[in-house]
């Protein structure tokens, strides 16, 4: 199979659907090794990737309600045990970030946010490539700034997207989801 029909059969695993056994640590070492094979522009390497497995799992839970609760202290119950469950849903969560250089000459911050998001759908594709359910998210997480300090990262950085990686359960809904048509998206500039 080629990387075209590989990557055209990609497809998110909704986390709920993901189960132990996560990938093998020689597993995750060799996924990285791709991730950071990506184009960065100016040598600047802003990818950082957190590894967490289950009790980081459970900290960065606790720190999860604790932001949801910092912004909202009247959000309802539901709320906050969604918000408690969202790293628990797999066997081993990454996170991943740029650590943005502002003022650098040659890369802009949106080229380093770029890099990074091109680190985490590499990672995607290739745990989804060795037969594990992959899905990539954000949400509010994401660009909190209480979360980004209790990661270690600072409020500049841009965290990309939590990666869920496991292996997909018995409940897995089946096949890739329907693309769209990409001439649906494309023009030719500048006309006819």
């Amino acid at each position: 199979m080629t990387l075209v029909e590989r990557l055209r059969g990609r497809e998110s695993t909704s986390a709920k659907h993901l189960v132990a056994p996560g990938p093998a640590d020689e597993e995750i070492d060799a996924v990285l090794r791709a991730a950071v094979a990506v184009p960065e522009h100016g040598a600047i390497r802003p990818w950082r990737f957190l590894l967490v497995r289950e009790d980081g799992q459970h900290r960065l839970s606790d720190v999860f309600v604790e932001d949801l609760l910092r912004e909202r202290p009247d959000a309802s119950a539901a709320e906050v045990d969604k918000r408690r469950a969202a790293p628990l849903r797999s066997p081993l969560l990454i996170v991943v970030a740029a650590e943005i250089r502002e003022d650098h000459p040659k890369t802009p911050p949106v080229e380093q946010v770029v890099s990074a998001g091109l680190a985490a759908y590499v990672i995607q594709a290739c745990f989804a490539d060795m037969g594990y359910g992959a899905v990539w998210v954000t949400g509010p997480p994401a660009y909190s700034d209480h979360v980004k300090t209790a990661l270690g990262l600072a409020p500049k950085d841009a965290i990309v997207g939590f990666i869920h990686v496991g292996t997909r359960g018995p409940d897995t809904p089946p096949g890739p989801k329907r693309r769209p048509d990409p001439a649906d998206y494309m023009r030719t500039w500048p006309g006819d």
